[in-house]
């Protein structure tokens, strides 16, 4: 596929990885470093995830706002918009010394990062063909993972002779790099040809509008439920995977941080072979994402048992089975969220539907940040990963539910 792929789609690829790199980059600095910060300001885990879980209820809220306006307003000036407010945000957040706070400016930083998935997706699916999309969508998800493994190599570097409050503001300072390279670069990629082929096809599509058959319309409520289930794991594990090991292995803060950085690796390695499912094995991304789900269940299942059975030898099985369970998640996200939106190109509702699918991963991740900690204090980490066993349960039992409808939707 890569050979069909011309010079200038790739350049769009990038540029749109870049701005998704910063989105990371700027909003899960704070959750990187959670283990740290709680040390720092001798609070609770749980009570400093309601700053992580403000930021990803207004990020899901966020979404629905920005697919719709996403719809209707030009994306570059929505990601210039958003990428401006996060990097102020992250300013702001290294001045606050409360939770209420920090919680405040967290809850509009969450707004801030909504306002640049909904466009990047129209970007994409406006200027792109099926191939291009396949291609970009990857190398955009991609954005996500490298900032994550930048992250958790970083912090506990510059944690080791930096107070993290220092460490959020050159989160800051690249912010403000990456929002001057995008508004240069954006005219550059997208202009002369490139623009009257997307008038083209905006023309087309706006002649041949349809809206969505009702049937179609449980299949969407179905694959909004997995969204969840995926969101609940995929945030809640590597949200908490520092604490799981220092609490469980004893490991010291920073090296509970960068032993996640496994997770990221899993996961840039995740959107390549779901791709690739996706395309020789599974057709319908759907059935995909329930294979998928199929994965997550049993790697979480054999982490509970090494655990059980194994407990002091389960530090490497541990991370590996984590990471696989949180790789498994990044693959059904780019299903669900990233490939399945296309389809909705013929509606004219690109953004607003990549928005709803999108908020709904945030739903999941407001409810695991918190409710994960909860049941780590009030029971144990076992405990939990008995109920990541479940999740993936009831995410297989959905897209299972839903695949046959969505074939029929796409076939029609």
């Amino acid at each position: 596929m890569a050979s069909a792929i011309g010079k200038k789609t790739k350049q769009i690829a990038y540029l749109l990885a870049l701005v998704y790199f910063s989105s990371y980059f700027l909003r899960i600095n704070f959750a990187v470093m959670m283990v740290k910060i709680c040390s720092d300001m001798q609070v609770e885990k749980s009570a400093l995830a309601i700053v992580v879980t403000g930021l990803t209820v207004a990020y899901g809220a966020g979404q629905v706002i920005s697919g719709v306006l996403g719809d209707r307003i030009k994306p570059q000036y929505l990601i210039t918009a958003g990428l401006s407010l996060a990097t102020l945000c992250n300013v702001c957040i290294s001045l606050c010394t409360g939770i209420p706070a920090m919680t405040a400016v967290w809850c509009v930083n969450g707004f801030a990062h909504a306002l640049l998935w909904p466009p990047i997706v129209r970007l994409l699916s406006t200027h792109l063909s099926d191939a291009e999309y396949s291609y970009a969508s990857v190398r955009v998800s991609w954005g996500s993972s490298v900032a994550t493994i930048v992250l958790y190599l970083l912090c506990p570097l510059l944690l080791g002779f930096l107070h993290w409050r220092a460490v959020i503001l050159t989160c800051a300072a690249w912010g403000a790099i990456a929002t001057v390279l995008w508004l240069i670069l954006y005219p550059r990629l997208f202009r002369g040809a490139l623009e009257e082929r997307t008038s083209t096809q905006t023309e087309k599509t706006d002649s041949t509008r349809m809206p969505l058959p009702r049937y179609a319309l449980f299949a969407v409520v179905l694959i909004m439920l997995g969204i969840i289930m995926q969101g609940m794991l995929r945030d809640g594990v590597t949200n908490w995977m520092p604490s799981y090991l220092l609490e469980t292995f004893g490991l010291s803060e920073e090296s509970s941080i960068v032993s996640t950085v496994v997770l990221a690796l899993f996961s840039i390695l995740s959107f390549s072979v779901s791709d690739l499912i996706h395309r020789k094995l599974f057709a319908n991304e759907v059935t995909c994402a329930m294979a998928i789900f199929g994965v997550s269940a049993v790697s979480s299942l054999i982490l509970y048992a090494v655990n059980v059975l194994c407990p002091d030898a389960a530090l490497i099985p541990s991370l590996i089975l984590m990471s696989l369970t949180v790789a498994c998640m990044h693959g059904i996200n780019l299903m669900l969220i990233a490939i399945v939106p296309k389809a909705f190109v013929k509606c004219g509702r690109v953004s607003t539907y990549s928005g709803i699918l999108n908020a709904c991963t945030y739903v999941g991740a407001s409810i695991s940040t918190y409710g994960f900690a909860a049941i780590a204090e009030q029971f144990d980490w076992n405990f939990t990963i008995l109920t990541w066993i479940g999740i993936s349960a009831i995410g297989l039992l959905l897209c299972a539910l839903a695949a046959p409808i969505w074939k029929k939707f796409k076939a029609e």
